[in-house]
């Protein structure tokens, strides 16, 4: 039987929180859970010192009972655990690690660290409701459970090509601050996948400006972007999110980019493996395997 361990590596988890309540839906999962000592910690805008939560991870993965580490929510402070984590130990005892959101800086520098494939789309926090889990969510979680392949269609912003590479990515915002790092993973002949959330369309613009002046979507096989989730101009004269994605295919022309992964902020998205293979065939679609 898998047991999930429950950590949380970002914002604190906030009051009330219905611990059973996702405890609950886990266990119906046939999944029982493990919760890690600080979860519920916080200080400041964190949940936990920083030596607190690099603890609960760290320990979870050493736990021999543990199968599964799942990040509660995100928010804020993945990234500051990423220097006091002992790789070496934790290449040792590797384990899947299911994330979102903020969590993309803990799943892209434990990739680099240690060739870790994690899986990012499922938040507990957000995710897990009185009213049940989004359809979608459920169900690539499900297929993820069964190590099964996943299809979906893509829509091509230049012309259609077909390519094979690593998936990587997650949001936009954390994989664009590990650029320069120790934990900035390998990005050649990737298939990067990117969503955002509440960011000016320009903003946007800055850190997809900074990848390319970077040289990293020159090095990758493909950039395929999802949901830009509530990413609107508040002066109108400033254009659009498309506006943005149309110019930044004009300025790489020669590195493949597609649109339509359902996969960010709104309230259904995929659950994406970062870490695993992938391709898109000349139809546009997108395959990889849990």
């Amino acid at each position: 039987m898998t047991t999930v361990g429950l950590f949380n590596p970002s914002s604190p988890s906030g009051t009330p929180i219905d611990l059973p309540l996702i405890k609950d839906w886990f266990q119906r999962q046939g999944l029982p859970v493990i919760c890690a000592e600080h979860l519920l910690n916080a200080d400041r805008f964190l949940a936990g010192t920083d030596e607190e939560r690099a603890q609960d991870i760290q320990a979870l993965f050493l736990n021999p009972k543990v199968d599964l580490l799942i990040a509660l929510k995100g928010g804020y402070g993945s990234g500051r655990v990423l220097d006091l984590l002992d790789y070496d130990l934790i290449r040792q005892h590797l384990k899947p690690l299911i994330g979102f959101s903020d969590t993309t800086a803990l799943q892209l520098g434990l990739y680099a660290k240690t060739g870790l494939v994690s899986y990012t789309g499922l938040s507990p926090r957000r995710d897990i409701t009185e009213t049940g889990v989004d359809m979608l969510i459920e169900q690539s979680f499900k297929m993820y459970r069964a190590r099964k392949s996943f299809s979906v269609s893509l829509q091509a912003m230049s012309t259609p090509k077909a390519v094979k590479g690593t998936l990587i990515g997650g949001t936009l915002s954390l994989v664009d601050a590990l650029i320069g790092t120790p934990y900035q993973p390998d990005f050649t002949d990737k298939i990067l996948f990117l969503e955002d959330v509440a960011e000016e369309p320009y903003k946007i613009d800055r850190m997809l400006t900074h990848l390319r002046l970077a040289g990293i979507l020159d090095q990758v096989q493909a950039v395929v972007f999802g949901d830009f989730y509530k990413c609107v101009s508040s002066d109108k004269n400033d254009g659009t999110m498309q506006d943005v994605l149309n110019d930044l295919q004009a300025r790489v022309p020669n590195t493949p980019m597609y649109q339509g992964l359902n996969y960010g902020h709104g309230p259904s998205r995929l659950l994406m493996p970062v870490g695993s293979e992938g391709s898109i065939d000349s139809d546009n679609v997108l395959f990889f395997h849990y």
